[in-house]
């Protein structure tokens, strides 16, 4: 199936939120526990969006390289590690097909904020997922993560004010139909400097704990551990926020 780049007309105000080297300090953490458990140094975020996690990772030491299928956020990606003077590799590409864009194998991909629900049928699920199991070195590790979950789906989550000040407002409106979420992205410029409105819609399947654990099952994983947080509190379907996937290949 052939997608269309949803961030095509939001990638010059996706990092609107924050900083870009603003990282929640509790992923961080959780990345850095979990490379260090599995002796990872070289990394692939396939998604990479922005450059957000490359920034971060890269100042961290790690050998970080980044991919993504949006053209859009790629360039973006590209100011942003000029502007902080970081040199990683970056590349145009599916991660359905990570062996067209990386002849090289990682110890840990990254597969970060939702980035897997832009597949919207289990043919391109598995591809992605197998592709990504076929980029990763004996041992290695793929963490996927995002913040739909049963407990988010609930009808009092629907709207999400992201962000709220002097100058601008970000709020997001979720509409759930059939196994799907639209996300629609209200940007809101209220500053001297800019000011109007403008509308953004991301269409997400949703993908909840145990369609995880079968569909990485049959793309080849074997150990794969689900968590509600980034203190690895095991998920709850009532109450975790988020949905964390650690997996790990037959064999290893």
């Amino acid at each position: 199936m052939i997608y269309a780049d949803e961030y095509e007309s939001w990638a010059g105000d996706y990092d609107l939120f924050g900083e870009i080297n603003d990282i929640n300090l509790a992923e961080r953490d959780f990345l850095v526990e979990t490379f260090f458990q599995n002796k990872t140094r070289s990394i692939l975020d396939c998604a990479c969006g922005t450059g957000q996690h490359l920034i971060m990772l890269r100042e961290l030491g790690y050998d970080i390289s980044g991919s993504d299928n949006s053209e859009a956020m790629l360039a973006v990606c590209r100011d942003n590690l000029n502007k902080f003077e970081i040199d990683v590799p970056v590349r145009h590409g599916d991660y359905r097909h990570l062996q067209d864009i990386w002849e090289n194998k990682f110890d840990a991909i990254l597969c970060l904020t939702s980035s897997l629900l832009h597949m919207h049928n289990k043919a391109d699920l598995l591809a992605a997922l197998s592709s990504m199991r076929e980029r990763l070195n004996d041992n290695g590790v793929l963490i996927i993560t995002q913040g739909t979950t049963h407990k988010t789906l609930e009808d009092k989550f629907r709207f999400d004010l992201v962000v709220n000040n002097r100058d601008f407002t970000r709020l997001f409106v979720r509409d759930l139909k059939k196994g799907f979420q639209t996300l629609h992205i209200l940007d809101i410029f209220h500053s001297d400097m800019r000011n109007g409105m403008k509308q953004h819609d991301v269409h997400l399947k949703i993908i909840l704990d145990e369609e995880y654990r079968s569909l990485l099952q049959e793309a080849g994983f074997s150990i794969i551990d689900i968590y509600g947080g980034y203190d690895k509190s095991p998920y709850d379907m009532n109450v975790s926020m988020r949905l964390i996937v650690v997996a790990r290949p037959w064999g290893t």
